[in-house]
């Protein structure tokens, strides 16, 4: 569930503790909220066995043979490096999910970084992927790509959910490690929502589900995009992975082979990687108050634009009665 302040509560409980509630229009968002997040909220963390796995996983020398089968979930390739290229390397049961080929529909974007179309564009790509995990130890066989467009996820949520639960399914994971909800990207935020719909749905069938992790991605904090932190999260604790000079080494190896992202990855870090369990998330508030960070940066989409698309994504699946009981 998304972190409230500490001065805030519902209005019954501040009637009822006798502190002054909020503002009217606050008082109704956080009344509406409540209501909502047994619903919204996809599954009930198992804080014991996440714990351990998270100190497991960062780690240097126990991570490979205690972590156990490990499918990471994210939006763009290139994304699992950023955030767990050099943990990754210790865990040798792991496959690689895209939920997009990396590639914007308009082709102007590809012909910027000396591509003319988008599809030779997703086709380099890929080949970068392939390369730059081979690096770390994850075979092409174990890189799947679900081939949405670049920065189109939030239109394919249903779909989506559908292709990461068929996944989770065939692989049977005991971990899944995706992005946080936190507004920094729309494609990170609709991978996220699928992860947690897709294990929702298998806890709800077997009674038990993998555990989701977290990386860091990025997002806006202060009006600056942030990186390698997480939004506070109640509950949650974060472990740090501080890089060795050869896990350094292995991840600039790996962020120089995705050489048509070279620009982007200068940004990040190669100092830590940092992991937490997922909290509970409504993903139908806004992740944060303020300017979200892909709001500054993408014409198409908008906080409520999201929010709006992840409301009707639900809603046609409750309509299937698909998450009944969740």
């Amino acid at each position: 569930m998304r972190q409230q302040s500490s001065d805030i509560m519902s209005p019954t409980a501040a009637v009822e503790s006798g502190r002054r509630p909020a503002p009217r229009s606050r008082a109704i968002e956080m009344a509406t909220a409540w209501i909502r997040h047994r619903r919204d909220a996809r599954i009930r963390p198992d804080m014991e066995t996440a714990d351990q796995v998270l100190d497991r996983l960062v780690a240097r020398h126990t991570a490979g043979e205690a972590v156990g089968n490990v499918v990471v979930v994210v939006a763009h390739p290139d994304d699992e490096a950023i955030g767990a290229g050099a943990v990754l390397r210790g865990v040798p049961n792991v496959t690689i999910v895209h939920a997009t080929d990396g590639a914007p529909a308009d082709d102007e974007y590809a012909q910027t970084r000396g591509f003319d179309s988008r599809a030779s564009y997703a086709r380099a790509r890929r080949t970068e992927t392939i390369a730059a995990l081979g690096v770390i130890g994850i075979p092409e066989t174990r890189i799947r790509n679900l081939g949405i467009t670049d920065g189109e996820t939030a239109w394919k949520m249903v779909e989506l959910c559908h292709a990461v639960r068929d996944i989770l399914d065939e692989l049977n994971p005991d971990v899944v490690l995706t992005h946080p909800y936190e507004g920094g990207h729309s494609d990170h935020d609709s991978t996220a929502l699928a992860v947690h719909l897709a294990v929702g749905l298998i806890q709800r069938d077997r009674g038990c589900a993998p555990v989701i992790l977290e990386l860091t991605s990025y997002h806006n904090y202060n009006g600056r995009r942030r990186r390698f932190s997480f939004l506070p999260a109640l509950g949650t604790r974060v472990r740090t992975r501080v890089l060795s000079a050869a896990d350094r080494r292995v991840k600039r190896q790996v962020f120089e082979l995705f050489q048509s992202q070279r620009s982007t990855l200068q940004s990040f870090s190669l100092e830590v990687e940092r992991f937490r369990q997922a909290p509970r998330y409504l993903f139908t508030v806004p992740p944060h108050e303020g300017q979200l960070d892909y709001e500054r940066l993408c014409p198409r989409m908008t906080g409520a634009e999201w929010r709006a698309q992840a409301e009707r994504a639900l809603q046609l699946l409750r309509t299937k009665e698909q998450f009944r009981g969740i």
